[in-house]
């Protein structure tokens, strides 16, 4: 091999400092500007979820009375009573009045037990067959809404009068119940 000229030494050394800076751009420099960018960046999502915040925090006044009032319209789909008990003696009294009100003569009724959450009574009823039909229609627009579990019907008076009109009704209902405040 032959020895470097003075020139082509020079271009050796200006190639290997060009190597060396390039190499501390890639290596020092370029770090140190990215993570000043990174930074920047997660500073401008954090004052974007800061702003976000401070507008939920704003709206939370707004928030909590609409929960309350769909707490209230929620409330108004349930029957509210201190507990079952009191709930399904209720809803006795409401049907009870319901089949009083369509004309039946009410033999009996009561409250029974039902599961959690619920509130279950029964009655007893003589009416005709137009007064069933109104019953069962006012039983469908009471609120809070009811189910009307069992329906018998026993026309034993038809058997020995063809013209009797008269049936002997038990209705069991059951209805959504919650404590109320």
């Amino acid at each position: 091999m032959r020895p470097l000229s003075p020139r082509e030494r020079k271009l050796v050394a200006v190639l290997i400092l060009v190597l060396a800076v390039s190499l501390v751009l890639t290596i020092v420099i370029g770090p140190l500007v990215s993570g000043f960018t990174e930074r920047a960046a997660r500073r401008e999502a954090l004052v974007q979820t800061f702003h976000a915040n401070e507008q939920r925090i704003g709206s939370l006044n707004a928030l909590q009375a609409e929960a309350e009032r769909q707490i209230g319209q929620m409330r108004a789909l349930f029957m509210a009573a201190p507990d079952a008990e009191e709930a399904s003696e209720a809803l006795r009294e409401r049907i009870e009045t319901a089949a009083q009100d369509a004309g039946g003569d009410i033999k009996s009724s009561e409250a029974v037990p039902a599961e959690q959450g619920w509130t279950r009574a029964a009655v007893d009823v003589r009416l005709s067959h137009a007064q069933l039909a109104t019953l069962l229609a006012r039983l469908n627009t009471l609120q809070p809404a009811l189910a009307v579990d069992t329906l018998t019907v026993i026309a034993d008076d038809a058997l020995t009068n063809s013209r009797s009109d008269l049936l002997d009704v038990r209705l069991e209902a059951t209805a959504p119940f919650v404590p109320a405040r």
